[in-house]
Parts: C-alpha cells; structure tokens; sequence
C-alpha cells in the first residue's frame, strides 16, 4: 500500500470551518525582547520528558524521524527541515500580538506586585490597533460547534453560547478587570491576583487561537502561519516566544510534539491545493488527523503549565498561595473539555478541586494526579 493510500483510509471527511481573517495592514514585530521573562512557578520533574512510554501514534507526523520518511503521510513541505516551520506568507501579523504578550509579561509577570502604572502601561500594549484586544474580543473556539452568527457580529448576543464565544463572553470581561483593578486597587495582593489572572487569560487565548488558526488555515492558508505565531511568536522549534516559551521551559518533550503537530498541519496544507475541491476531499483525513495531532499536544502543553503552577501552590503559603491559586482556577478550566472526553470520572475530581475558592482547602495531590491521569503525553 502507498503512504497516500494509508493516509486516505485513516478517517472521513473533516467537517468545514468558519474563518476570521488577520488584517493585512498589521505590521509584523520583532520576534524578541529586551528582558528574560521566566514562569513565576518551579518547573518539577517533567513527567512527560521522562516518560518513555510517551510514543507518537503510528498516523502521527513524525519530522525527526528521517525526515518523516517512516511516518504514512506523503512527501511534503514540512519534511527538509523539522527544525523549522516554512510561512505561506513573508508577513505574519500576529508576530506582533506575540511581542505585545511578552512586552505585558515583562510588565505584570512578576514575583512582586506591579504597580499601577504597570498596569496601565501594559493596558497600552494590550490596545495596540489589530492587537491581542482586537483578537480575544473576537474568538472563537473551533472545539465547539458554530454560534448561529459570528461571535462579534454586529447586533448578536453571543452571551448563549460561552463555548463557542469564549473570547467576548468570558475572556474579555475577565481582562478588563483585571486591568482595572491592577490600575486602581491600591492593595498589593490584589494587583497580583489581577497580574495572574491577565496572565492565566492570556495563555488560555494563545491556545485556543493557537488550535482556532490551524483549523480556519483550510479556507484561508495565511491562518496556518497565525497558528505558527500564536504558539511560538514566530520563532522555530529552537526558540519560543509566547506560549511556546511556557511549554518549552517545562517539558522540551511536549514543546517537541506541539512542534510536530504544527509542522503536520503545514504538511498537509501544502499537499491540498485550497483551489481544488477534489484535494479538499483526497486530503480531508489526513487533515483531521494532523489536527488532531496538533491539539492533543497543544492540550498537554496547557496541562503542563497548570501542574506546574499546582506543584508550586503546594509549596506556597498565604499570598503566594493565593496567587497560584488563582491563576490556576482561570487557566485550569481550559482543560475541562479534553478532561471530560478522555476520562469524565477523573475531569469531574479535577473540576471539583478547581471549583475551591480557598487555597488552603486545595488538595494539590489529587489535582497532579488527576492531570498526570488525563494528560500523561503530549
């Protein structure tokens, strides 16, 4: 059998996807910055990375395997180079919405309480034109089915459908005052508190955006180069901004599989001509296989942030505590859905723990394990 007729019988048509264009006119940004950002949370044993039992599924693409020559999807784009993602387009505008993340985790991501101009500085960041406010007032989560209209169509309440309309409904509110609460809360614990939860919504915008862009790609091949920039901010496999520099920092492993999984949405991408119906319909498992792919070890990368901020409430006491604690409660919900569909036993302990409004009444144990549970590999 040939390796596209291995790649056709894996799975039925892919069902089709609403698109959200990026505006040509945003200008790229530079792809680094001036100050070391780290993770305000120890990175513990990295279970993933240590795991030899996390092995790639026979329909995986695998890159660093011999140049994918092992692996049953056809010689594609992706297979020169695994170290490196191949844009469809010079420009990439979301580049830019990644370097005002990093620009407000300069600013707010920090041990101590920012103050308020901080907060007001990062505000600036958060506002630019076509930048991250622009895109998280906007998203949609393509995990879910379609809203009736577009989430931000004028004269529709998307407020039914919090799922699906998870930018306008959920994520936007949550912003929006934490940053005015950072402004003008005198009280240093709470514009910590606010600090984490713009940071625990930040991340959970940058994974659905990440997973929303690799499905619109099919009608709008530019969106495969955002899914590219919202993970890592326009960096490579070796590099990271944004999301990837989370992912990265804790588990090399799973940033190696997010990798992966993004480098088979580019493969297949570049074997299905957007032109062609007859390619949409010969290349459609192999879609959805490299899309699911992609998500499985986006999912992984999330839950290794959230553990390792589980790890570090364990640790903590008093406002540390708290702080962990909240950041945790708005990150760790992002998991929820991946949760129920794998094991709704083990995601109702894990969303019973999150639903604990007092840290010290948190039983961190059981969390790691429920997450180690759901999650083993990426």
């Amino acid at each position: 059998m040939t390796r596209l007729a291995f790649v056709l019988g894996l799975a039925a048509l892919a069902s089709a996807a609403c698109k959200e264009a990026d505006p040509p006119a945003s200008p790229d940004a530079p792809t680094t910055i001036d100050a070391d950002v780290t993770i305000d949370a120890p990175a513990d044993a990295s279970p993933a990375d240590a795991d030899p039992a996390c092995m790639p599924a026979a329909t995986d693409y695998t890159p660093r395997v011999m140049m994918s020559a092992t692996d049953p999807y056809p010689a594609c784009v992706s297979d020169a180079d695994p170290s490196m993602y191949v844009v469809t387009n010079a420009s990439v505008s979301t580049i830019a919405r990644i370097a005002a993340f990093e620009q407000i985790a300069t600013l707010l991501f920090t041990p101590g309480a920012p103050d308020a101009q901080a907060f007001i500085d990062a505000r600036i960041q958060y506002s630019l034109a076509n930048g991250l406010e622009s895109r998280v007032g906007r998203r949609e989560d393509e995990h879910y089915p379609a809203a009736p209209m577009a989430c931000n169509a004028v004269g529709f309440d998307p407020t039914p459908y919090p799922d699906r309309c998870v930018g306008p409904v959920r994520m936007t509110p949550l912003l929006a005052d934490a940053f005015t609460t950072g402004a003008t809360d005198v009280d240093p614990l709470a514009r910590r508190l606010a600090a984490a939860r713009i940071e625990a919504g930040l991340l959970w915008f940058l994974y659905v955006s990440a997973y929303k862009e690799s499905v619109t790609c099919q009608t709008t091949p530019a969106d495969c180069d955002s899914s590219w920039a919202y993970y890592g901010g326009g960096e490579h496999r070796a590099g990271g901004l944004g999301l990837a520099r989370y992912v990265r920092g804790l588990e090399t492993a799973t940033h190696d599989r997010i990798f992966d999984g993004l480098l088979a949405v580019r493969c297949w991408r570049g074997l299905d001509d957007p032109g062609s119906a007859t390619d949409d319909a010969m290349f459609a498992a192999l879609r959805t296989t490299a899309l699911a792919q992609y998500d499985a070890a986006l999912v992984r990368g999330v839950a290794s942030i959230v553990r390792a901020r589980v790890v570090a409430l364990a640790a903590a006491a008093g406002a540390d505590a708290a702080v962990h604690w909240q950041f945790v409660r708005v990150l760790g919900p992002a998991l929820a859905r991946a949760a129920a569909a794998r094991n709704p036993t083990v995601a109702a302990s894990y969303a019973a723990e999150l639903a604990r409004t007092d840290p010290t009444a948190v039983d961190a144990a059981a969390l790691i394990t429920a997450l180690d549970t759901l999650f083993p590999c990426p």
